[in-house]
C-alpha cells in the first residue's frame, strides 16, 4: 500500500524535514547522557579485566582464537564438521560454489 502511494515520489522538503528530525532525536539522546562524566588519563585505553595495560602495544593484541573461545566452545558440535571440510584448496571452494549455484538455479527454475 505504501509502496503504491510513494512510487516515483521525491520531495526535497520532506527529506530535509526527515534529516532535521533525525538530528533533533540524536541531539536529545546525546543530551540524556551522563553530564558528570569526566575525561580521565585512561580514556581510550583497552579494558583488560581491570588490569593495567602493558606499555608495549604489541602485547595488547588478543588473537581471534582467544577472543571467540566461548563462542566456538559452545558450538563445538557445529564447528568440528566445518573445520574438517576446509581443505584450503581453492578448487574445492569453487566446486562448492558452483554446486550451490546449480542447486539454487534449479530451485528457482522449478519453484518460481
Amino acid at each position: 500500500m505504501i509502496d503504491i502511494l510513494l512510487k516515483d515520489f521525491w520531495s526535497p522538503i520532506v527529506m530535509i524535514l526527515v534529516i532535521l528530525l533525525t538530528t533533533l532525536v540524536a541531539y536529545l539522546i546525546y543530551r540524556m547522557g551522563n553530564a558528570s562524566y569526566k575525561r580521565t588519563e585512561h580514556k581510550g585505553e583497552p579494558f583488560i579485566s581491570g588490569n593495567k595495560p602493558p606499555k608495549d602495544v604489541r602485547k595488547i593484541h588478543v588473537g581471534g582464537d582467544n577472543l571467540f573461545w566461548g563462542f566456538t566452545h559452545a558450538l563445538q558440535r557445529y564447528f568440528k564438521p566445518l573445520i574438517k571440510g576446509h581443505t584450503g584448496i581453492v578448487n574445492d571452494y569453487l566446486y562448492w560454489i558452483v554446486c550451490t549455484l546449480a542447486v539454487v538455479l534449479v530451485y528457482i527454475y522449478l519453484v518460481l
